[in-house]
Formats: structure tokens, C-alpha cells, sequence
């Protein structure tokens, strides 16, 4: 199995949803490989963040920020 596998297993793990591999094995592998240790890591640090952000919402000008752009940028996506 390859780590893109325990990495989309770990995810799932992380997200609350059935990782569809044993706990075990997702630990001993993450044991094993120092690659999936900081991937996990990594993962678990921007969920915190992101999870922080959500609380405190955006900014509030946020969204009319984003509209001017997507207004400038046309339909066609950014022109650069």
C-alpha cells in the first residue's frame, strides 16, 4: 500500500468519517514512516487553524473583497 493511501485514510480519520483500514494499521504505519508523520502533523495543524478561523468568521469585509475580484478578474478567470 502506498502512503497516498494511509494519507487519504488519515484524512478521513481526521474528518470523523470511516477510514476504511484499522486503527492499527494507520498508527503503525504512521509509526513507521516519517513522511506520513509529518503529513499527519501538518494536517492536524491546518484543521486547528482553519477551525480558529471558522470561529471568529471573516473578515468583514471579506466578501465584498471577494466579489470585487471575481468582478475584475471577468469570467475567464484572472488575465495576467
Amino acid at each position: 500500500m502506498r502512503c497516498a493511501q494511509f494519507r487519504t485514510a488519515l484524512s478521513a480519520r481526521l474528518d470523523g468519517e470511516a477510514a476504511g483500514l484499522p486503527d492499527s494499521r494507520l498508527d503503525g504505519h504512521v509509526a513507521r514512516c516519517a513522511g506520513c508523520r509529518d503529513w499527519l502533523e501538518q494536517a492536524r495543524r491546518l484543521r486547528a487553524g482553519v477551525a480558529a478561523s471558522a470561529a471568529d468568521g471573516p473578515p468583514a469585509d471579506w466578501s465584498a473583497r471577494l466579489l470585487a475580484r471575481l468582478e475584475e478578474d471577468g469570467p475567464g478567470g484572472p488575465q495576467r
